[in-house]
């Protein structure tokens, strides 16, 4: 039981990377663009001095612009080990502005640190922010955006002696993660060269060496299997952001990374451009083929789900929404997805073929980038291979296996009530709250690009068919972390969920029953609250304990077992001192706002400490 619940706790703080990482993942489009393009022209311009070139493709963009974009997309990209600490910082934290700032203190003291020591053991150093030290790329970040998130989760709420006082709370957490990258930096400058050594190899191995083929099929393959749990960006990361290096022609500085490499003009990147195959076209006919599976009388409603995911994919790279229709239900298809995946991507180098991408390998991408690559014709060549491939198999296999994909169920039924909630934000937020198992269920709200992430407390009360009847095309439970796929809206929805909670009544709680049995369909007996005769000297105990009247802004009670407070001065709580009054439990909404478990005398507690506020009032 134990190793379940180890499991459980790391596979939850691996997808709150996963969805951390998206936040600087989003900064490479726009990075991309300006270092591919300021690039490109400036290569061209050199080219033609040297006469290799007589006829540019970029002649409308003039030098001197293409230099501040050149100069623009590099800068993000040299920074993106800061980035990614300060990302996984805020992704830890519940996007606490201190994590970020801990984490900036924490990266630069580490980069510090582990230049000192190299330049004393006579390593070779990399000039990184103005800082030489040694160079060990986003990985760098990623340990010490884990270290100030874990400092500032054990630390934001410390007490110090009152002539330390002004150190005290938050204002102590980048103090302390200084002093940890320091020993962190100390660890990390004998360990990282033999690993910098191994990594460099593999990496150059794979950029450059006769084993290409291989190592971006084995790519395609896993990054697919990991996408069902959300760990495909953890993954990913080697491939787009350490593999290989190349010397920028313009600037003499080493980049790494096949994004980065191919912005800046290395023939050997891109390798990961067979992708555009399986995205733009291959995902796109397997839903085609869905469709066509779906009973008659169920193709018209699941033409439209199905037609949408295909031009998502088509035209953004985006792939979850169809992917998560037929996971679930057919897994045998998604393995097959996977083979398919790596097959892409072999076929691709194998062929000599080279083309990079900044956000997924959709349209978009093709579009504005084509220019860069090599035998990038490719990719329409052989587009109708794979949209035969994905098609044709998954049609055999969906009528072969009897698979019960999207429309070939027993009973699909509309329901029109459902309908008329998904176009109303508020009542599709308080619906999702519902279908998760109310606001007393919900740990953590958290989004990617396509999934709303829940943490819960009690995993039964999901209401997985009403996630489904909202419009979720998959739900994944793993320990107490669902994962309900809504694509591109799922940002946006979470937001609604948020907003929501903030103002929601005892009606948040107040959880719909499905019609399988997902959540326990027993009614309880009504339980009988009593009075309980000690409540004024709780109340007396909870109000000192919340620093004093004078700290309290208000008291309710909600979810009737809960008090919802709000307070000036969150350092001023003494949490000790709240179990001591009876406080069962304490969850941190914001900095500010806290639910203090406290049984079904929750009612009565609040009348008393709202009684006591008044009277000093």
């Amino acid at each position: 039981m134990k190793i379940k619940e180890t499991w459980n706790h790391a596979f939850g703080l691996l997808q709150k990377m996963g969805k951390s990482l998206m936040l600087p993942v989003s900064v490479l489009p726009v990075a991309g663009l300006l270092l591919g393009l300021g690039s490109a022209r400036l290569i061209e311009l050199q080219q033609i001095e040297q006469g290799v070139l007589s006829d540019p493709k970029f002649w409308w963009l003039p030098e001197w612009l293409a230099a501040i974009m050149k100069t623009s997309g590099d800068a993000i990209f040299a920074s993106l080990p800061l980035i990614f600490a300060i990302a996984v910082a805020i992704g830890y934290t519940g996007n606490d502005g201190v994590s970020a700032l801990a984490a900036t203190v924490g990266f630069v003291v580490f980069l510090a640190t582990l230049g000192t020591v190299a330049l004393g053991m006579g390593l070779e150093t990399k000039t990184v922010l103005g800082i030489p030290t040694l160079d060990t790329g986003v990985f760098g970040g990623l340990i010490m955006g884990c270290i100030a998130a874990y400092m500032f989760n054990k630390f934001f709420r410390i007490s110090l002696p009152r002539y330390l006082g002004f150190f005290a709370g938050k204002r102590f957490v980048p103090i302390i993660t200084a002093f940890a990258a320091i020993l962190t930096g100390l660890v990390m400058s004998v360990i990282w060269p033999p690993i910098g050594a191994g990594i460099n190899s593999f990496a150059q191995a794979a950029a450059e060496g006769g084993n290409v083929p291989l190592t971006v099929a084995l790519y395609g393959f896993i990054e697919r299997l990991l996408i069902p749990f959300g760990l495909h960006h953890v993954w990913n990361v080697p491939f787009f952001f350490e593999i290989g290096s190349f010397q920028d022609p313009i600037t003499g500085e080493t980049v790494r990374g096949d994004i980065a490499r191919f912005f800046a003009g290395d023939p050997t990147a891109g390798i990961l451009g067979g992708a555009y195959w399986f995205k733009m076209f291959g995902l796109p006919a397997a839903a085609i083929a869905i469709w066509h599976s779906a009973k008659p009388k169920n193709r018209k409603q699941v033409g439209g789900l199905m037609i949408s995911a295909a031009l998502t994919s088509f035209l953004t790279g985006i792939t979850e929404p169809i992917e998560f229709s037929f996971l679930f239900v057919a897994p045998q298809l998604f393995a097959i997805h996977a083979v398919l995946a790596g097959f892409a991507d072999w076929l691709f180098v194998t062929l000599g073929g080279r083309m990079g991408f900044t956000f997924s390998h959709g349209l978009i991408d093709f579009v504005l980038f084509n220019s860069l690559g090599t035998r990038v014709w490719l990719i329409p060549a052989l587009a109708p291979v794979f949209v035969a491939l994905y098609y044709f198999i998954f049609r055999f296999a969906i009528r072969q296996f009897n698979l019960m994909t999207p429309g070939r169920e027993e009973d699909v039924e509309v329901d029109e009530s459902t309908a008329a909630i998904t176009g109303d934000k508020a009542e599709m937020a308080k619906a999702l709250v519902l279908a998760f198992g109310g606001r007393s269920n919900i740990k953590n709200l958290d989004a990617c690009i396509t999934r709303l992430r829940i943490s819960v407390d009690d995993m039964a009360k999901v209401n997985v068919p009403r996630l489904k009847a909202l419009g979720a095309s998959g739900v994944l439970q793993m320990g107490q972390n669902a994962q309900a796929i809504f694509g591109p809206q799922s940002d946006n929805l979470k937001t609604d969920m948020a907003d929501y909670l903030k103002t929601a009544g005892p009606e948040a709680d107040i959880v719909e029953v499905p019609a399988t049995g997902f959540v326990n369909e027993t009614t309880p007996d009504p339980v009988k609250i009593s009075f309980d005769p000690q409540a004024a000297q709780k109340a007396e105990a909870t109000i000192a304990a919340l620093g004093g009247a004078n700290n309290i802004r208000t008291v309710d009670s909600v979810a009737l077992t809960r008090l919802r407070v709000e307070v000036t001065d969150p350092a001023a709580i003494d949490e000790t001192a709240l179990q001591a009054a009876g406080v069962q439990g304490i969850m941190r909404l914001q900095d500010d706002v806290l639910h203090l478990v406290t049984g079904l005398n929750a009612d009565q507690y609040a009348d008393e400490i709202a009684q006591r506020l008044a009277a000093k009032v």
